[in-house]
Parts: C-alpha cells; structure tokens; sequence
C-alpha cells in the first residue's frame, strides 16, 4: 500500500498543487485572451497508441491506474480498470476507465485514472506531463461519454500547462483549467478554457483524466472512488493560441442582456476588425451546448442566440474573433 500512494501520491499532489493555485489565479486573470484559432496536436490525444504490458495494455504516453492493483498488493493478477476500446468516437480505439471495487460488496474503490506522463516502476515515480510546442493554447477540447456508479459521481478531466524552471530544478504552472463530466450515453464534446497566470510559453502539459472528482489525499486516497462508474474518453485537442493577459479594454467590449434571460440573450461587442465570430454556449460541465459561426465586418455588433431549448441553469457563453476572445457568465 506504501509503494502504491508513493507512486499515485505524486499525481495528487500535483493534481492539489494546481487547484490551489489556478483558484488563487482565477481571480486575478482577466477572462480575455487573444486568439489565432489552430488545432495544436496532443501525442497520442486520439488514445490510438497503446503498449501491452502482458496483463492489460497501457496508453502511450500516459500512466494509468492499471499499475495500482499491483501495487496494492492482495495477490492474485493485476486488476486493469484503464482499458484500450473499440467503442471509439474516431480512428480505432478510444481509452474506457471505470472504477472497482477491492472486495466484494463495497461501495468504494480503486478510480481509474491516466495522467500524461512516464513512470519509473522501480523508484515507484512518475515523471508527469508530456512536451508541448508551439504557443500557449487557449482550450482543451475532446469527447467523453459517462455513466456514474452505485453513488453520485462525476468525471473530470483537468489540464496544467507548466514551464520547467531550471534554478529550481521543477515544474512551474503557468496555466490550466478543469472540467467535471455528468453522466452522457453518447459521444459528447466538452471544451475545457486554459487561464494563464503569466506570459510564459508552457514546455510540458499535464493532463488527468478520472472516473471521479472525489480525490482523498491521506492513506485512502486510492480506494475512494464510486464504484461502477466508467469514462470513455477519444480525440483530446489543444485549440486556439493565447497572445498575453490583455485587460478587457485592451480587447472587445462585450455585454449580455437580459441576464439572467427566459429565452434569448443579446450578445453586444465591438471588434475593430472584420472576421469570422465564433460563439459557444458550454455548460458548467464542458460541454458544448450551442454553436455558431458567421462573418461580420468591424464595428459595434449585436447577435441574438436562442436559449429557449436550453434548461434552467447557469452557462458560460464565449466569443471569438480575431481580436479576442470572451468568456461571460449568463443564467437561464
């Protein structure tokens, strides 16, 4: 049991580190960043590459929960919960974690888990993360589908994006942002807003994928999950490409009305260039619940999006032009 927390601590204490950090950020950064939209590859974010390992196939570049029944001891062979499937949103295979119990008749247990990274088995370490190149992307985007187990759960899929600090000899972050996933039957597209703490361009993303939210940090950490509950997960994506933390006035003025709203909301911004305008309505889970794509010229605009099949709750609505981008909270 001392090996298994080693080993899986490291990925929790890191995974802590971040929410205590990007919660302190978050009210600091301003919601407005550039953008230059692009897709930026993620190695193996299609989970198309795996390694079989004899008693289960691991993800390439990404250590997995798989190892844990190993470490825990109990006898018997390794009890995999991440797996290699054909039930896939795209290409081949997508990744299926569930979580298990130990013994019969419990109602927690082992959460299956992937963080990018490589592990070292006979230090029982992980060297987390995976290198990055070409700018400070602005979203993590993918599909999921979710089932929850025997008590209330959620997935999660979260992303630190960190620079590696010499003089310290250790990984800063930078950036980040996180995602819980509700239950979905089908392929559903989430998209996870990367706010940075800084200028600096990221080396090496981090990126932790669960079938639960509920983390423990003592000596239970790793029995802890509703069991039951599965996360299929295909097709992860860095989009977009972050300029700096400009100041809301640096870039477009934007405002929302009536908010909260019944069954329309008035999207009002200024853009001082013509270009295509992406707006998304994504629900406080990720996923992508309305979007739209049209050309405008420069100047003042005013577009109405239509909420009345949307339930009652509360949104983020983003917009992107070439001059910016938004994040806006509006309640329906």
């Amino acid at each position: 049991m001392r090996r298994a927390l080693q080993l899986f601590g490291g990925l929790f204490c890191i995974f802590d580190f971040y929410l205590i950090h990007m919660k302190k950020y978050l009210l600091l950064i301003a919601l407005f960043i550039g953008s230059n939209t692009f897709a930026q590859t993620i190695p193996n974010g299609g989970l198309e590459s795996w390694t079989n390992l004899l008693f289960f196939f691991e993800p390439q570049g990404y250590v997995s929960s798989n190892y844990a029944s190993v470490l825990l001891g109990g006898g018997g062979l390794p009890r995999a919960n991440v797996f290699r499937s054909t039930d896939k949103k795209s290409g081949t295979y997508a990744a299926k974690l569930e979580s298990y119990a130990q013994n019969a008749g419990d109602s927690l247990g082992v959460p299956g888990i992937m963080i990018t990274g490589t592990l070292d088995l006979a230090n029982a370490t992980i060297q987390p993360g995976i290198p990055i190149s070409g700018g400070r992307p602005t979203e993590l985007r993918g599909f999921y589908k979710y089932t929850q187990g025997v008590l209330p759960d959620s997935g999660l899929i979260s992303v630190a994006l960190t620079k590696y600090d010499p003089s310290l000899g250790s990984l800063n972050v930078i950036g980040g942002g996180i995602v819980n996933l509700s239950n979905a039957s089908n392929y559903t597209p989430f998209t996870i807003p990367i706010f940075y703490a800084t200028n600096d361009v990221p080396d090496t993303a981090i990126i932790v994928v669960s079938t639960t939210a509920v983390f423990g940090f003592d000596t239970a950490a790793l029995t802890s999950a509703p069991v039951g509950s599965v996360l299929f997960v295909d097709d992860l994506t860095f989009f977009g490409s972050a300029t700096g933390l400009q100041s809301v006035d640096e870039l477009i003025e934007a405002s929302l009305y009536p908010n909260p709203t019944k069954d329309e909301v008035n999207v009002s911004f200024f853009q001082a260039n013509s270009s295509d305008v992406n707006i998304y309505l994504i629900s406080m889970d990720g996923r992508i619940l309305k979007e739209q794509t049209q050309y405008l010229s420069a100047g003042k605009q005013n577009i109405k999006l239509n909420l009345a099949d949307v339930d009652a709750g509360v949104y983020q609505l983003v917009v992107e032009t070439v001059d910016g981008r938004i994040s806006k909270t509006v309640v329906r």
